[in-house]
Order: C-alpha cells, then structure tokens, then sequence
C-alpha cells in the first residue's frame, strides 16, 4: 500500500497534461499566409513541448485538406520530414515577387486597419530591393489625406510615423465626421430653399413693376383709333335734327314721339 500523500497530487498533474496533448489541434492551414501559419504551428509545439518530427509531421498532416495534401504527397510516408514539408508548403503558396510589386505601388486606402497595421501587413510583403524610405513613400500614400499631410514633415521613424498616425486617427472619431457632414448638408439644404424662396419673391417684384409699364405703352394704342360709326351720314352729322336717315344705321332717338324724321 502506497502511503505517500504525494502520489494523488502527481496523478492529478499528470493528468490534464496528457488530456492537453490528446486534445491538441493545429489550425486548419492558411494557405494566403503559409509562413505566419507555420511560426503560430511552431509556437504551439512549444506551448505543448512537442519536439519530435514524426508528432509534427502528425500535427500538420492533419490540418491539411484534400488539395493542400496533394502538394506535399511525395513527401509523406515513413521518412516524411517536418522541415521538407514546411518549405514546399510555403514556397508552393508564397506570393510572388512581381505581385508583391503589384500590391505595394497599386492604389488603396486603409480600409478597417488602423495606419500601424497597414505598415505591417506591407513591410511582411515587401518585395526585394525595398528599403524603410521607399515603403515609407508607399505607406504615406495609402493614408488619409490630413493624415499624410501632418506626418510628412515629422524626422522620425516609420514605426515612430506609423503610431503618431494611430494617434491622428484616434482623434478623428468617425461619428463627428459624419455628425459634421450631416450637419452641412441640413445647411446646404436650408440655404437652397431660401434662395429658391428669394428668387420666387424678386420675380413676383419684377412682375409687379412691369405690369402697369406695359398697360401704359399698350393703351395709347386701343384709344389712338376710334371705333368705327354705327350711324348713317344724317344723323351723325345732325344727331335727333336729321331729317333724313339712310341704313344701315342704328341711330335712336331719346324721345320715341319723335321717330319720323323730317326732311333736311
């Protein structure tokens, strides 16, 4: 009979260690960052001191799918080699120097990154030949604006720029932004409808004074002639005197006792 109190707390130790490791799971690989996928593969190795190559060849093997597989499958068997596979699976999903090239002069923003992040993921594929002034250059263009404009007389590093650009944007809260730009677009929106409101009044004035300007120039014109006489010769050369009355004429007399007329 064992009686050393020891032994239960040893088995209780031993045992979450062996749970740990028969749990252990690589991530499923990354095939768009193969060589960030290998240092967190290999920095779980370590968490769980794993050093053997068969258990990491196990490990990897089994966060590969079908298609990943088949680029390493001369590789495996019994002599497979951890290093041998961790270097075709990079270089088979590496980016190449000409994309790289292509991606660091095109043309971009931030996107949801903040300007320190935006340098890493660049400097992690900077091509060859790119030195810190260069990508700096390339960096400053992806930035906003007043971003750029406040950092591009600071002497300091790219690291040092790329914190201060943080900072910049930190204070920049998107939410006064759009408070600012809804806040312009009421103020737009009210000065239209007051010039409209403006313009509608200085055209009634306008109006208003030409009205009577041009009753005045047309009226000489409906009283310069005289409407044409209804009346025959007689009576509108002698009115109710006339003796004679020859039609068409519409002459009549005020008094009706007097309607004959008399010879003139």
């Amino acid at each position: 009979m064992n009686n050393d109190p020891q032994q239960p707390t040893d088995n209780a130790t031993v045992s979450p260690a062996i749970d740990a490791v028969s749990n252990f799971r690589l991530p499923t690989f990354w095939s768009q960052s193969p060589t960030y996928w290998f240092n967190h593969a290999e920095a779980m190795f370590a968490a769980q001191r794993i050093t053997s190559n068969a258990s990491k060849v196990h490990y990897v093997v089994g966060a590969l799918d079908q298609t990943i597989i088949r680029i390493v499958g001369d590789l495996l068997g019994t002599s497979a080699s951890y290093e041998a596979i961790r270097t075709r699976l990079i270089e088979a999903f590496a980016t190449p120097n000409s994309a790289k090239y292509r991606d660091l002069v095109r043309p971009g923003g931030l996107g949801d990154r903040r300007p320190s992040q935006l340098l890493r993921d660049m400097r992690s594929d900077v091509p060859p030949g790119i030195g810190e002034e260069a990508l700096k250059e390339f960096w400053l263009q992806r930035l906003p604006s007043s971003v750029r404009v406040a950092l591009v007389s600071l002497d300091a590093s790219l690291d040092t720029l790329a914190s201060r650009a943080d900072l910049i944007m930190d204070a920049s809260n998107p939410l006064d932004v759009d408070a600012v730009s809804r806040n312009q677009s009421a103020d737009l929106a009210e000065t239209v409808a007051a010039l409209a409101k403006q313009m509608q009044t200085l055209t009634q004035l306008v109006s208003s004074s030409l009205g009577p300007q041009r009753q005045r120039q047309r009226s000489p014109a409906r009283t310069s002639q005289p409407p044409p006489s209804r009346n025959c010769y007689y009576h509108e050369t002698y009115g109710t005197d006339a003796r004679k009355c020859r039609p068409p004429c519409n002459f009549r007399p005020q008094n009706n006792n007097d309607s004959t007329p008399a010879e003139n």
